[in-house]
């Protein structure tokens, strides 16, 4: 974040400024700075003069296109349209004192809309707020208005033309402050989303594109952490498909992986928003049904079943229908306390099921 020691400076003053990029170009290059269709800017200002400018010197540098430069001459409309084109914003140009709503009263509002995602849990949408740079541009800016700008979020300032700034100061301020900051935004949301996929490479089975086992006890830990507050109860149902070992040895494993992958896509249609679909073993599923009683799983494990005969899966020429057997349990019950017993005793149901015949549901209370 770069800040002015003065609300107004000379031009000699104003090269020195300029002088202190280099620390900042050290570590990014404006050359790098590309110019991406449908990536936006909104200028923000109630002189429709001084948005044409700034329109024109964003369009003929080419840092936008003229038609992804979007216009509000004050913030009430700034905020609409911030909103509205959140996910392809690149960058906010504000100015300060606006009739109707002011630019820091702007910052405020997309302060409190981020508070507001956080607390709904949207955080990709969050993150992309946090990082759209706001710069405010002003002409009169007290140098209260202008700490109080970037203690409320606001990335930087630039003053406009004036007795001290000239036009080609104002112009060099724009070009070089928005690549700069359109550059930081721009690298940010590639680490963010960088470590989005190392996550779900480290909580996704890598094949069937559902959770792992080693994702599985944070669920279980957010779901008893639910249970503790809230009680009602948490159901566990294991599946095993029925002499899987067949099919590969038949099919070829490569077959047989593929089905495990169908069988997965099954799952995740039948699975509620709220379910989770874990892949236990090799071709043993776990469900984990919060809110579900015997009814519901037997309803869910049915509906599964009902898929699979109704719709075989296809293997070349041939059709496979595959045969389920599967265990359930549930929390809370006399002999069910923790998610520790929720599995165990799911695991023997799943036992029980296979002793007695397979393609069943068996139950351990």
């Amino acid at each position: 974040m770069v800040e002015y020691e003065k609300t107004s400076y000379t031009a000699e003053e104003s090269d020195q400024t300029h002088h202190s990029y280099e620390d900042i170009l050290s570590v990014i290059s404006i050359s790098e700075y590309t110019l991406i269709p449908d990536k936006k800017c909104l200028i923000i200002d109630d002189s429709a003069l001084t948005r044409l400018q700034v329109k024109k010197i964003l369009y003929e540098n080419k840092l936008f296109l003229i038609e992804d430069i979007l216009e509000a001459e004050d913030g009430l409309e700034g905020f609409k349209k911030y909103k509205e084109n959140l996910g392809k914003l690149d960058l906010v140009l504000c100015d300060v004192q606006m009739k109707n709503l002011d630019g820091l009263k702007f910052i405020k509002m997309v302060k409190d809309f981020e508070i507001k995602l956080e607390k709904e849990g949207n955080i990709y949408l969050g993150f992309l707020s946090k990082t759209v740079p706001i710069i405010i541009m002003t002409g009169t800016a007290t140098k209260n208005e202008k700490f109080k700008g970037l203690e409320m979020g606001a990335k930087d300032f630039i003053f406009k033309p004036s007795r001290e700034i000239t036009q080609e100061e104002f112009e060099r301020e724009v070009v070089i402050r928005s690549k700069i900051h359109v550059i930081l935004k721009r690298t940010q949301e590639k680490l963010f989303e960088t470590s989005l996929k190392l996550k779900e490479a480290s909580i996704i089975d890598p094949l069937t594109s559902v959770f792992n086992r080693r994702y599985m006890k944070e669920i279980f830990e957010r779901e008893m952490s639910r249970f503790e507050r809230k009680g009602g109860i948490i159901s566990a149902m294991i599946i095993d498909l029925d002499d899987f070992k067949k099919i590969n040895d038949t099919y070829g494993h490569p077959i047989g992986d593929k089905i495990l992958v169908e069988f997965a896509e099954r799952l995740k249609k039948v699975k509620r928003k709220y379910d989770y679909i874990v892949r236990y073993g090799g071709d043993e599923f776990l469900l984990i049904l919060p809110e579900t009683r015997t009814d519901g799983v037997s309803s869910i494990f049915q509906r599964i079943k009902t898929s699979l005969e109704i719709e075989p899966i296809e293997v070349g020429k041939s059709q496979i229908i595959l045969k389920l057997s599967a265990g359930a349990s549930f929390l809370p019950s006399p002999k069910t306390k923790s998610y520790d017993d929720l599995l165990k005793n799911a695991d023997y149901a799943l036992y029980e099921a296979k002793k007695s015949g397979k393609c069943c549901l068996k139950f351990f209370y």
